[in-house]
């Protein structure tokens, strides 16, 4: 049986990250392809979502200062009772230099890298001239990012191979049964609720011009949220307490299932963000619930909906986010063409399963090639 490590950057992964692609790749390489995976982390808090992730071994390890992160991922190896086939990091951060360096001159595996990048991540914080990420960028088998436009700037940038592995969702969790008439007149946006990088105050501004003319329309904003929000929320209210029924500020919402069926009876998906990881989680769960997607310019957003089953606008172009959001609010049949399209684009490009069976292929080919250099 193939052994597969995963080994978080930052000490501590939170819980919700359980469920996200840093874990859920590592799970995917287990369930799918039938590898021994270990997931190493420190807590910071309660596991909740573990216990949907059966057969996972999370190593917790104890909490340390991240100064002293990259010490001990080191130690860990050393300490490690067996061979890893694979050693799986997420993120290019500095902190992974002196394990993958240990990795390279103990370990005969290879190491998958997934970037995570943003373009201000990979311009501004990552120096590809300094030794610890030159290292990194030339010593990692495969790097992964999530679009193909960041795809094409890192190969030139970095000057070697960068594969695609789009955020995607797990066969499991797409449902079969699902069908459009199950939808209501309900936009939602998942994640934290701020002023800043999320840019929620523009969803606000944009539903509430908008709302008075489509009275039946919600819009959900789930998530954590930031005082400012909340204040922001309540003076719309008063300036039309009809908002009351159609805002929604609903919180974070812990329960999975609950979320899913948000997602579920939602026909549209929607996101004002400034930057993205790489490309938001959640556009993967609203794409397998068939959600017409209204979105941004993110670094990924040309890959963040099939064609015909969304629409972007540049940042902060109120005028182009109100009219896209209106045309999708004013035709059922869009959202509804978009239902088929965004669920057969899932099926077709973010399975994990498809993607983690196609990394396993160029870890054969790409590692025998850097093998014989």
């Amino acid at each position: 049986m193939k052994n597969l490590v995963a080994l978080c950057p930052y000490v501590a992964y939170r819980n919700e990250q359980l469920l996200k692609d840093c874990v859920l790749i590592p799970y995917t390489f287990m369930t799918h392809l039938g590898y021994d995976v270990t997931v190493m982390t420190a807590q910071k808090e309660e596991f909740t979502y573990l216990n949907q992730l059966s057969g996972l071994r999370l190593d917790i390890v104890p909490t340390c200062p991240l100064e002293q992160w990259a010490d001990y991922l080191v130690d860990y190896l050393k300490n490690y009772p067996h061979e890893i086939d694979v050693l799986f990091l997420f993120g290019m951060y500095a902190t992974y230099y002196p394990v993958v360096k240990y990795f390279k001159d103990h370990y005969q595996g290879k190491i998958i890298l997934k970037a995570d990048a943003n373009s201000y991540w990979v311009s501004e914080l990552i120096n590809p001239n300094t030794p610890q990420y030159d290292y990194l960028i030339h010593h990692c088998d495969i790097i992964t990012c999530e679009g193909v436009a960041m795809q094409n700037y890192l190969a030139k940038k970095w000057r070697r191979p960068i594969d695609l592995f789009r955020n995607g969702s797990r066969d499991v969790d797409f449902n079969h049964q699902l069908t459009f008439n199950s939808k209501e007149e309900l936009i939602v946006n998942v994640g934290r609720q701020e002023t800043g990088r999320k840019n929620t105050p523009a969803l606000i501004k944009t539903f509430a011009q908008l709302a008075p003319s489509f009275p039946a329309w919600r819009l959900a904003l789930i998530g954590t949220y930031e005082p400012a929000i909340k204040s922001l929320v309540e003076r719309y209210y008063q300036l039309n307490p009809q908002l009351k029924k159609q805002l929604l500020l609903t919180g974070p919402i812990a329960d999975k299932k609950l979320l899913e069926s948000y997602y579920a009876k939602a026909k549209i998906f929607i996101t004002a963000s400034y930057l993205e990881g790489g490309s938001p989680n959640v556009v993967a769960e609203a794409l397998r619930n068939g959600c017409y997607l209204v979105t941004s310019k993110i670094d990924a957003w040309q890959d963040t909906f099939a064609p015909e089953a969304g629409a972007s606008f540049d940042h902060d172009d109120l005028v182009a986010l109100s009219a896209e959001l209106k045309q999708a609010m004013s035709d059922s049949k869009l959202c509804q063409q978009a239902f088929t399209l965004n669920r057969a684009y899932v099926q077709a490009e973010l399975s994990y399963e498809q993607q983690v069976s196609r990394l396993e292929t160029l870890l054969k080919v790409r590692g025998k090639l850097n093998d014989n250099n």
